[in-house]
């Protein structure tokens, strides 16, 4: 009888020890679950702050510029510097345009950037479609041959095409701005190539079917196809017109003609500091790309989406 009483006890310890093992495993469980979760949210929040402090060092400039360019030359070089200025001087910002003439720098970068994007856009996409639906000998060497000329230093080139331009009576003029234009980017040409080669041949086919010819293929089939590169292409062309100094410091010489970076760079008056209205028209030259990145920046983020895909 006593070997019959002694059997259940044990067996109901071993269900009692499994038990209990079974509990400290998943306390053991939910206490990895929750270091897992406290570690996360340690690391989100340290991410953040570094985030944080990081986009203020970014931005602590641009606060600046924008509290220097409504001080007057008093406030501007006070020691210690002040972020608020008393009063707020908004005519410096008018002065930029009645006494400096900004405005017209304005438009003079403008015109050369519009036009430069328009000429440039379409000549590359035209030598890009050449290289990406044509195929001829000595293609992929004449293609590396167009890539290589971006290792060429832009000043290398200035010499010569300044002797060549000074020749055809264009200083002083747009022409040198504007007329290389014509031949295209290599960086642009690379990035409608590598956009027009993802495209599908069968629509060629199919318009050649229907009797269009190369040139009709490319402006009704492929350009409506490659909007998110197009939008793309222009924006860095019109950003590199827009910032541009070296080559309008060479070939313009008169204040009629001068862009926004060469009136930013001879941005003085005789009589006093001009240091405040200097940032404001800084400020003022800013805005504007900004403005059009803004406009387009669900293009351009498209569009460089699928530049990387491809």
């Amino acid at each position: 009888m006593s070997t019959l009483n002694k059997k259940p006890n044990l067996d109901n310890l071993q269900d009692l020890s499994a038990s209990l093992q079974l509990i400290r495993m998943k306390r053991k469980q939910r206490d990895e679950v929750e270091r897992g979760i406290l570690l996360q949210q340690l690391s989100s929040i340290c991410t953040y702050v570094i985030l944080v402090v990081i986009s203020l060092s970014v931005l602590l400039p641009f606060i600046w510029l924008v509290s220097a360019s409504l001080k007057d030359e008093f406030q501007y070089f006070a020691v210690p510097m002040r972020w608020f200025p008393q009063p707020i001087l908004w005519s410096n910002y008018s002065e930029i345009f009645t006494e400096y003439n900004f405005l017209h720098y304005i438009l003079n970068s403008l015109w050369i950037a519009l036009t430069a994007v328009f000429i440039s856009t379409l000549s590359s996409a035209l030598i890009a479609y050449g290289f990406a639906r044509f195929r001829f000998p000595g293609r992929t060497a004449l293609f590396i041959v167009v890539l290589a000329t971006m290792m060429m230093p832009t000043q290398m080139q200035t010499i010569p095409l300044y002797i060549l331009f000074r020749q055809l009576g264009w200083v002083d003029t747009f022409l040198p701005l504007l007329v290389p234009q014509l031949f295209g980017s290599a960086l642009n040409i690379f990035l409608f190539r590598q956009f027009f080669i993802v495209l599908p041949r069968e629509l060629d086919e199919a318009a050649k079917i229907d009797g269009s010819g190369s040139l009709r293929i490319f402006w009704a089939i492929i350009l409506p196809q490659s909007r998110s590169v197009l939008v793309v292409v222009a924006l860095f062309t019109f950003l590199a017109s827009w910032q541009d100094t070296l080559r309008p410091l060479i070939y313009l010489s008169s204040d009629a003609n001068r862009t926004v970076p060469l009136g930013l760079l001879f941005f003085d008056n005789p009589v006093h500091s001009v240091d405040p209205q200097l940032m404001a028209a800084t400020l003022v030259a800013l805005a504007i790309p900004v403005i059009l990145y803004t406009l387009g920046q669900r293009s351009i983020d498209s569009g460089v989406t699928r530049l990387k895909r491809t």
